[in-house]
């Protein structure tokens, strides 16, 4: 017994955690990069994560050992991590500094506490890793869901996102900073547009904490502490993550003079702390399952339709790459051409219908050449091809979007993303190998 302990920390909790860590230090920095940011941004990491999270998961069996293993995945981590990044935070790192700029062109800011700043990056940082948290939990319910459940579900989230919304527009004293001895500045948006981009952010971030808060609420109402676990775990310890970081502000002080690209190792940072978010709870509820009754009637239930399972992951795979292609070569032609929106509407002409023959030929062959509940076959039997495919694409569009090789801070950043592709790609093929060797190996992957 004591031989299968180190093996079951490394396979579930050193290995993916280090593959999420080092995936999210690459797709995080491209996330802000020429051509991403945004909603854009995130699903580029999205899409990277959820890849890599249903392909160490999964068995190559029909019947899966993890709960959290479907090919769902893939599309549950594009959209609820792309969604999750439809806002900006621009606003908060000067609090780090203890400032509240009012009008940044012109110099003009106040004094604040620099806890404000700590204070909104994990108001922030809860929901940014959250949502996906949230929406990878839908692809392993304790119980299968009814139409009514669904609808409660979405009640409960999209609820407490509008009653956040409430609360903000009454009780500005409690989300503006500063509010009671700056009311006439907030007021007057026109000479002090900093607020107004202020307003909008916190505006932003705590109606998307009320809805991860309405998610969260929900699965404990059914007391699927499973999905309550991962939810809590990969927000909570995100926004820790975030509030420490802090921006990075400290770095012009630790190394003063030199002149790096300190945002960017920010951005880099923060999609560390994303993936040790997602690492850890990947160890805390996604670890094989004893082989009972209970269990073995889920997974006869989640297996019970392979065709919309694939339906799910090429879908996911479509639309998170294709998007990341397409803004790729956006940001490529912006660095070296120029006239982004130019490229923007040539590269929507040309990958847009891609994109959806893509998905046409894909749900063709799952019509088909449809997978066979009754043999027990594998439903995905080139998994390790699709995951090899997404973190191949990724890490070329990154060395795209980070040029030109003239400037160091930019080749700088293009050998650290060759090293986090070695440290991916390595962790990839030991999961194939551990996969394909299980038996032998004698020890559960």
């Amino acid at each position: 017994m004591h031989h299968k302990r180190p093996r079951d920390l490394t396979h579930n909790l050193i290995l993916p955690t280090l593959l999420f860590s080092a995936l999210g230090a690459m797709t995080w920095a491209v996330r802000g990069s020429s051509g991403y940011g945004a909603m854009m941004g995130c699903i580029f990491a999205g899409v990277t994560w959820g890849t890599a999270w249903w392909f160490i998961a999964r068995d190559p069996a029909a019947r899966q050992s993890r709960r959290y293993s479907s090919g769902w995945i893939i599309l549950a981590l594009t959209i609820g991590i792309g969604v999750a990044g439809n806002r900006g935070w621009m606003q908060w790192p000067s609090f780090f500094e203890g400032h509240l700029q009012t009008n940044y062109a012109q110099g003009k800011f106040v004094p604040i506490s620099r806890a404000y700043g700590f204070v909104w990056l994990f108001i922030a940082g809860v929901p940014w890793a959250g949502l996906g948290a949230c929406l990878l939990a839908w692809c392993g319910p304790k119980r299968p869901l009814r139409a009514r459940d669904w609808a409660i579900r979405f009640a409960c989230g999209f609820g407490m996102a509008v009653l956040a919304r409430v609360l903000f527009a009454r009780l500005p004293s409690v989300f503006l900073p500063l509010y009671h001895t700056m009311q006439a500045q907030y007021l007057d948006l026109h000479a002090n547009p900093n607020l107004r981009r202020l307003i909008n952010d916190n505006r932003a971030a705590v109606m998307f904490l009320g809805l991860y808060l309405g998610f969260l609420a929900y699965e404990a109402g059914r007391r699927d502490w499973k999905n309550v676990t991962l939810i809590l775990t990969v927000g909570l310890v995100n926004g820790t993550g975030w509030a420490l970081l802090q921006n990075w502000k400290w770095a012009s002080g630790l190394w003063p003079g030199v002149r790096f690209n300190f945002w960017r190792c920010w951005e880099s940072s923060a999609g560390i702390s994303i993936g040790l978010a997602y690492g850890l709870a990947y160890y805390f509820v996604n670890r094989p399952e004893p082989d009972t009754a209970e269990t073995a009637s889920s997974q006869r239930a989640k297996a019970a339709h392979p065709n919309l399972e694939r339906f799910g992951a090429y879908l996911g795979l479509v639309v998170g790459l294709g998007l990341s292609i397409k803004n790729g070569l956006k940001g490529w032609a912006n660095i070296h051409l120029g006239n982004e929106d130019h490229w923007n509407h040539v590269l929507w002409l040309v990958i847009g219908p891609l994109m959806l023959v893509c998905f046409l030929g894909l749900t063709a062959r799952i019509l088909l050449r449809p997978a066979s509940v009754a043999t027990g076959d594998d439903t995905f039997p080139h998994a390790y091809r699709l995951a090899w495919l997404v973190l191949i694409i990724q890490n070329i569009l990154a060395q795209l979007v980070t040029g030109p090789y003239t400037v160091w801070n930019e080749m700088a950043f293009k050998i650290y993303y060759l090293l986090l592709f070695a440290i991916s790609a390595v962790i990839l093929c030991h999961f194939q190998y551990a996969k394909t060797h299980a038996a032998r190996a004698n020890f559960e992957v």
